[in-house]
């Protein structure tokens, strides 16, 4: 008996180093629930915005401005098509998944984005995929549906801070002429910049502006005055996008600042909209 049992001691550990290998190896594969096809690449040149195909009231045929930076249960659409709703809300269909949605109307005379994208679309905001995880494929041009988390072993983990107007921010440093700014920015998929900031940032940290580039920008309600100046580098989290090209927007307005697409794309990015959660992975691509 005795030998019996010393003979059976050096197996068990064995027997549960075996197992617990196993389960370090044992990788589950999250597959999406969805996957929608986004157009980026815009015709417009130098302006890209997702753009995703959408059913409104069961049978009108739109395209979809999808825009995070707006926060809201209800979608934008122009007032040409008021007499096609009866009620207030109506439902709205992307990809699988169908959400009922209060209707908000842009006046003709109103510059917003129609004037981009024309009458045919329809703005939508991060709310319509809450309780959802997305992520944004920019070079594949697909937006990708989950119910639970991906892998994200490869990616850098920010936490979005979601303020009383629910809108998605989280921490952000952008660097020009060697003088850091630190900032709060909004995830903003309707902002065609690599970062936007207030002006008064400017005057704190004594970047000179002779070299910066004046003019106009399309926000809602109008045409905004500003200027653009190079960037050294822009920092989310533990990840850097450094680019040659690369310009900081500011405006006269004292705003919290917006985190734009053309920073954006230089990642795989992961939207956990449940546990508000943000993921990053850099991606090559080519300087623009």
């Amino acid at each position: 008996m005795k030998k019996s049992i010393l003979f059976l001691i050096p197996l068990i550990p064995f027997f549960v180093m075996c197992q617990n290998s196993n389960k370090k190896a044992k990788i589950v594969q999250v597959l999406p629930s969805d996957t929608i096809s986004m157009q980026y690449n815009s015709k417009y040149a130098n302006l890209n915005m997702p753009i995703l195909d959408g059913i409104v009231n069961d049978s009108l045929h739109f395209k979809v401005f999808f825009d995070t930076g707006t926060s809201g249960s209800g979608f934008a659409i122009s007032e040409s098509f008021k007499n096609l709703f009866d009620s207030d809300s109506t439902f709205v269909q992307i990809g699988k998944f169908k959400k009922q949605m209060d209707v908000h109307y842009y006046k003709s005379n109103q510059r917003s984005f129609l004037d981009v994208f024309g009458k045919n679309t329809i703005l939508v905001g991060w709310e319509f995929f809450e309780n959802k995880i997305i992520e944004f494929d920019f070079q594949n041009q697909h937006i990708l549906v989950y119910n639970e988390l991906p892998s994200v072993v490869e990616y850098s983990k920010i936490k979005i801070i979601k303020s009383q107007n629910s809108y998605l921010l989280i921490p952000a440093q952008v660097v020009i002429q060697g003088k850091t700014i630190e900032a709060t920015v909004l995830i903003d998929t309707g902002c065609n910049s690599f970062v936007a900031l207030s002006s008064n940032r400017i005057e704190k940290q004594g970047i000179d502006t002779k070299k910066a580039y004046f003019g106009k920008a399309t926000v809602s309600g109008g045409l905004m005055p500003g200027f653009s100046i190079p960037a050294d580098t822009i920092k989310i989290g533990d990840l850097y996008v450094a680019n040659q090209n690369m310009q900081v927007s500011f405006d006269n307005f004292s705003h919290t600042g917006l985190l734009g697409t053309k920073t954006l794309e230089n990642f795989s990015v992961i939207l956990d909209l449940i546990n508000f959660d943000l993921y990053l992975k850099k991606i090559e691509i080519d300087d623009k």
